[in-house]
């Protein structure tokens, strides 16, 4: 069987929402497999995937009122759940469709999937500040305009557009013929000149220099990269998100910065660029 796109909502109050969606996908030629990850009420519409499979022989929907504590545990086991079915090759991407609640609990769950598979989510909250939702990985956030709240003349338009996004992500994954070792570099204003020649030196010796921006979310995503396996060896010529993380800059990549790449045991070099400066805000975020 090839792989499915996976349709995920809480189909107890975005079942007939998700409905279209799993329609449209289907009418454009794409495989679809619907997953519900609601934890109250039941679905609205009969899931390929139901909330008791999600989480597995070994554990059970929480029977709890705390609408918290029953999304993370829901997360939780969504994470499980595509990451199984990914490694099996069932998946070939994912598109979800939340409020504010949803899009947290499913946005949880495609971080942890690759990088490249394609991932989308038709959100209420992805006018605002997005970066909890989509960290350091390529998920793709759609604006819902209005609530996720029923089918009407906006709804079906925009959720129609994320169905047909997602077809063609996944019915058109780019080939990449021209695979070479990568190393990943990363990269500062005052560091530009260096980095720019390291990477044309290593370009010209077969390897693929991927630079990544030392704003905190670029060194995240370069080792989130390391932690996959994608990337083979470091120059990590810019580590000035650890003066961030020292100072309470705005840059700062977080505490386990170095852990993947020492985790993996890769190839790695490290210098001390732009360490000597730390970035903020306006002047009254200065300490």
């Amino acid at each position: 069987m090839s792989p499915s796109v996976y349709a995920i909502a809480t189909m107890d109050t975005k079942g007939e929402e998700l409905d279209y969606v799993r329609r449209c996908l289907k009418a454009a030629g794409a495989q679809v497999t619907t997953v519900d990850v609601g934890t109250a009420t039941a679905p609205t519409h009969q899931p390929d995937v139901d909330r008791d499979t999600v989480f597995g022989s070994e554990w059970k929907v929480p029977a709890t009122s705390d609408r918290g504590e029953a999304v993370a545990a829901m997360s939780l086991a969504l994470t499980k759940y595509l990451v199984r079915e990914q490694e099996l090759g069932k998946v070939a991407g994912v598109i979800g469709i939340g409020g504010s609640g949803g899009t947290s609990l499913i946005s949880a769950a495609l971080r942890a999937l690759p990088i490249g598979l394609p991932k989308l989510i038709v959100s209420t909250v992805a006018s605002g500040n997005t970066a909890p939702y989509v960290s350091c990985s390529d998920i793709t956030l759609m604006y819902s305009v209005v609530d996720v709240a029923g089918l009407n003349v906006v709804s079906r338009r925009v959720l129609g557009n994320a169905a047909h996004a997602m077809a063609g992500m996944v019915a058109h994954t780019p080939r990449d013929d021209d695979s070479k070792p990568a190393i990943g570099m990363t990269m500062f204003g005052v560091t530009t000149p260096c980095v720019t020649r390291v990477r044309q030196s290593l370009t010209a010796l077969g390897y693929d220099g991927l630079v990544f921006h030392a704003t905190g979310s670029g060194g995240q995503a370069m080792e989130k990269l390391v932690a996959s396996g994608m990337i083979g060896g470091v120059l990590d010529i810019t580590t000035t998100e650890v003066a961030d993380e020292v100072v309470g800059g705005v840059f700062a990549a977080g505490p386990s910065r170095f852990e993947a790449i020492l985790e993996r045991r890769i190839p790695y070099v490290m210098s001390l660029g732009a360490c000597d400066m730390v970035n903020f805000g306006a002047r009254e975020t200065v300490p």
